[in-house]
Order: C-alpha cells, then structure tokens, then sequence
C-alpha cells in the first residue's frame, strides 16, 4: 500500500469514527473524541512531513498552504474537543465544527491534491507508507500530550 493509499484509508476511518460518534450513547463519546483527536492528528502528521513537501512541487497555486492552514483550524478544534470532551454542549458543538472541517479538507485532497501525487513514485515521499505510520505514530503521541495539556492561565 503506496501512502496515498494510506491517506486515503485514513479519511474513510475518520468518516467512520465521525458516524460512529453521532451513533454512540453519551457514555462512549469521550473516548470517541480521543480516538477521533489521535486519527486526525496522525493524519495530518504525515501529510505535513512527508506528502506536502512532494505536493508543493505538483500542485499548483496555494493549495498546499490553504491544506496547512485547515490542519492548523483542525488542530485548534482537536484540542478544545480533547478538553470539552465530557461537556456534552461544549463536546457537540466542537465534533459539528471539526467534522465540516475535515469533510472539506478530505475531500479537497481527494479532488485536487492525491490525483497528481498518484503519478509518482513511492520513492518520492523518502520511507516505506509503513515506516512514515511508524515515525508519524510516535509524532502524534507527542503532538496529543500538547494538544491535550491544561491551558496556560
């Protein structure tokens, strides 16, 4: 599996995860948010590591930057869903504006961005799709303890 592939995947489990919060009791839904919150940011993780800086060279115009800046959107709703997540207003308010978030993001990247990186080689993204999941996997464990620290006062 090349890491678009991988990518693609990714977006397909976070749809799922998305649906899977909508259908779950309220009980389950904090946990969601954590898997949620640990999908997205391994995702974005390798996108912005290992697939835009190929990207930037394929794809024209500001596309890239404008992907960059939904991941900081992203990131920005991950963490307040991380600490709203057993405020159940807060919780659901925050899941509404990360899911149009990334619904928009995945598809764009799918219309736009993954098509011309189809054409070329694997090579071209430097390590193995499972050798970046590794790597991107020990980023997100880091990146999830930030986003989920207590706000400075």
């Amino acid at each position: 599996m090349n890491i678009i592939d991988v990518l693609i995947q990714q977006h397909r489990d976070a749809e799922a995860l998305f649906e899977a919060y909508r259908a779950a009791p309220d009980e389950e839904k904090p946990e969601l948010c954590v898997r949620l919150a640990e999908a997205l940011t391994l995702h974005s993780t390798i996108e912005e590591r290992w697939v835009y800086p190929v990207a930037r060279s394929v794809v024209e115009g500001p596309r890239i930057d404008f992907a960059v800046e939904e991941h900081g959107e992203m990131s920005q709703l991950i963490s307040e869903l991380l600490h709203a997540r057993r405020e159940p207003r807060r919780r659901e308010a925050t899941v509404r504006q990360l899911e149009a978030v990334a619904a928009h993001h995945m598809a764009e990247e799918e219309r736009e961005v993954f098509p011309r990186l189809r054409e070329m080689a694997s090579e071209a993204f430097g390590p193995s799709s499972s050798e970046i999941v590794r790597t991107a996997s020990d980023a997100r464990r880091e990146a999830m303890r930030r986003l989920d620290a207590p706000a400075a006062p």
